[in-house]
């Protein structure tokens, strides 16, 4: 099965957005790009977690610092959930 990426190029054309972004983005570590030939690609994937910086970017005016802590809040929050679902199921089996 082969892997689908998409340049940044046409990302950027496609959401209307800066190149600096991603490039800001990927230096902080919130997104990861790959580079083939002198060009730099995001996996597709990657695609829904963009879409929410750039709407956290461009619409709330939230800097990259910003959603990098949102980013990392988002996933203790779900880290949370999957341990407070793990502890009700055993305390089911235990009831």
């Amino acid at each position: 099965m082969e892997t689908q990426f998409i340049t940044i190029t046409e990302c950027c054309i496609n959401y209307h957005i800066d190149p600096v972004f991603i490039d800001e983005l990927e230096d902080s570590g919130v997104i990861v790009l790959t580079m083939k030939e002198k060009e730099k690609y995001i996996h597709h994937e990657q695609l829904a977690e963009l879409e929410k910086y750039i709407h956290l970017y461009y619409d709330l005016n939230i800097n990259i610092e910003g959603i990098d802590a949102i980013r990392h809040l988002l996933q203790k929050m779900i880290l949370m959930q999957q341990e407070l679902n793990l502890l009700q199921q055993k305390l089911q089996f235990h009831q």
